[in-house]
C-alpha cells in the first residue's frame, strides 16, 4: 500500500475518535448537569345534584298477524313524539322496536310480539314528569333515570381544572423546595377528566306479564334526581431547577 495513503487513513481514523470521543463527552457532561424528574399528580371533584331526566316508555302489541301490530306499535309511538315534542325543553325520540315470536306452554308457536321505545329527555323534570304522567296513561312506563347534562359537566369539568392545576403546581413547588431545589419546570402534563358519568336508574318498569297495560292508574314519576360526582385529575412530570 501507498504509504502516503495509509498514513491518511489513519489520520481520518484517529480524528473520527477523537470526535466521538468529544460527543461522549459532552452527552456525559450534559447527563452530569440533567435536572432530576419527579412524577406528581393532583385531582379535583365535586358532588353535583343531576340536572337532566330521562324516561322510557314501552308499547307492546300482541297478534297472529306481524304487520297489523308492527303498524300499530309505530303509530303510537309516533303520535307520542309529536305530543312531547310539543312541550317545551324535551326531546323524544325513537328507542329500540323488538320483535318476538309467541309460544304457547307446549312451545308452539302462536302469533308475535311486538314492542317499542320512546325516549324523552329533558332538564325540566317538571315538565317532563307531568308529560310522563300523561304519556304513561296509554304505554308502560319502563324506565327513569337521571344524570347531569353535558352543559352542567361540562363547566363543573372547567371550574375543577383551575382547582385541580392550582393543587398541582402547589405540590410541585413543595417538591422542589423539600428537596433542596430552588424552583421547577413543567415537562409533561396529561389531564383525565372522570366521575360517575351512568344515569342514576330511580324506577325500572315490570314486564308486560307483571304489569298488564290496562293498570287502572299509571305510576307516580320521582322527580328526586339524586347526585353525580365530576372528577378532574392532572398528572405530569417537572425537572426541579436549582
Amino acid at each position: 500500500m501507498n504509504p502516503s495513503r495509509r498514513l491518511a487513513g489513519l489520520a481520518v481514523r484517529a480524528t473520527a475518535v477523537c470526535a466521538a470521543s468529544l460527543v461522549l463527552g459532552l452527552i456525559g457532561a450534559q447527563a452530569a448537569r440533567a435536572a432530576p424528574t419527579m412524577q406528581l399528580d393532583a385531582m379535583a371533584s365535586a358532588t353535583i345534584a343531576n340536572d337532566e331526566m330521562v324516561v322510557v316508555l314501552a308499547v307492546e302489541r300482541d297478534g297472529q298477524q306481524l304487520a297489523p301490530i308492527n303498524e300499530a306499535v309505530v303509530s303510537q309511538l309516533n303520535a307520542a313524539i309529536a305530543e312531547a315534542r310539543r312541550v317545551d325543553g324535551v326531546r323524544a325520540r325513537l328507542g329500540s322496536l323488538s320483535t318476538y315470536p309467541n309460544v304457547t306452554r307446549e312451545g308452539k308457536p302462536n302469533g308475535w310480539r311486538v314492542r317499542g321505545e320512546l325516549v324523552l329527555e329533558s332538564r325540566n323534570l317538571q315538565q317532563l314528569s307531568q308529560l310522563t304522567g300523561r304519556l304513561s296513561e296509554k304505554m308502560q312506563l319502563a324506565s327513569v333515570s337521571f344524570r347531569l347534562s353535558s352543559e352542567r359537566r361540562r363547566t363543573e369539568e372547567d371550574r375543577l381544572l383551575s382547582e385541580a392545576a392550582k393543587s398541582f403546581q402547589t405540590k410541585a413547588s413543595q417538591a422542589a423546595t423539600a428537596f433542596g431545589f430552588k424552583s421547577y419546570q413543567i415537562r409533561e402534563l396529561s389531564l383525565r377528566p372522570g366521575g360517575n358519568f351512568q344515569p342514576r336508574p330511580v324506577y325500572m318498569g315490570r314486564s308486560a306479564e307483571a304489569m298488564p297495560m290496562a293498570a287502572s292508574a299509571p305510576p307516580p314519576v320521582p322527580t328526586d334526581g339524586g347526585e353525580s360526582e365530576v372528577v378532574v385529575s392532572v398528572s405530569g412530570t417537572v425537572d426541579l431547577m436549582p
